[in-house]
Parts: structure tokens; C-alpha cells; sequence
């Protein structure tokens, strides 16, 4: 069961957010939480980071990541697993969302394969789950899960719905 509208509403969140903080798991499982610019891409979270960064070196070694919103009040929390992106048409195609989403704020566009070329790491993290709540909405969240191509599986909205189902 999938509520359609609902996830149109997080995939729109997902798109227009400015910041997104990604987490990663260290080596001696510490996590590990950096803020980045990013884009919806093809149904991932895009983002790009010099390759020797922590979160880029904890990425080659675990593909685990959580990514979520800035807000506390409308929150949006994706769960799954990052891929490097090195495919030229891929990068360019993610340069161009990154030009049209940030070139105004920073007076350029994005050359991610020049950028590759130079070090740079694109990579798109494909959701496995995704949650969703507002403050204010007690026991009103939304959780989605994924298959393997990204497709939405089952969808499950309010706690309290669950709980009364349950009886």
C-alpha cells in the first residue's frame, strides 16, 4: 500500500531542500555527519565531496548512509546505500542539476567530470527506507520502503493508525 501523493510531497522536500547532512560509519564504527549540497537524482540523493574526505572514504569501505533535512519540524530521514557515480554522462547530468539548483548562489556551473578528473567524488544514494514526520502531528509519521531499483514497496503512515489496527 502506497500513498502516492504523500511521497510525491517527501520526493519534492527531497528536491528543493538546500542542505542535507549525511552520515556515515568510520572504520571503528564512529559515526561520522557532514552537512553538503545535494540533488534528487533519478530516484538518489546526489551529492559530491573531495574523494579523500572522511565521508567519501567511509563510503568506499561501508555504502551505508543515513541522510536527512535540516529541520527538526518537517522532517524528512532517507536510510541506504551510496554509489559512486564516474559514468561522463551520469556526472554531466548531475552537473546540470547542481547548476540549476546552486549556480545562482555561486555564480558558476558545475563540471563534475572536470572534477572527477581532479578528485572530486559524485556519489547517489539509493533509499532503502525513508521516514517522514511533522512536529505538531503527534503519532503521524510516514515510513516507505524501497526495492532494488528504487521502486516504493509498501508505504505506512501514523503510529496511531498501526495501533488501533493492532487493536
Amino acid at each position: 500500500m502506497t500513498n502516492a501523493g504523500e511521497w510525491r510531497e517527501v520526493e519534492r522536500q527531497l528536491a528543493d531542500a538546500v542542505n542535507y547532512w549525511v552520515c556515515t560509519v568510520r572504520a571503528d564504527l564512529r559515526p561520522h555527519a557532514a552537512p553538503v549540497w545535494g540533488v534528487w537524482w533519478r530516484g538518489t540523493l546526489a551529492f559530491s565531496s573531495v574523494g579523500v574526505s572522511v565521508k567519501v572514504r567511509n563510503l568506499r569501505r561501508d555504502d551505508r548512509v543515513t541522510a536527512h533535512l535540516e529541520s527538526a519540524s518537517d522532517v524528512v530521514i532517507l536510510d541506504g546505500h551510496a554509489v559512486e557515480i564516474t559514468e561522463r554522462d551520469a556526472l554531466v547530468e548531475i552537473g546540470e542539476s547542481f547548476t540549476a539548483k546552486y549556480g545562482a548562489s555561486t555564480g558558476g556551473a558545475y563540471d563534475l567530470v572536470a572534477a572527477h578528473r581532479m578528485g572530486m567524488a559524485v556519489c547517489a544514494v539509493r533509499p532503502t527506507v525513508v521516514r517522514s514526520w511533522r512536529a505538531g502531528a503527534a503519532l503521524a509519521s510516514s515510513r516507505w520502503t524501497f526495492d532494488d531499483d528504487g521502486g516504493v514497496l509498501l508505504s505506512r503512515s501514523s503510529v496511531a493508525a498501526e495501533a488501533d489496527a493492532a487493536g
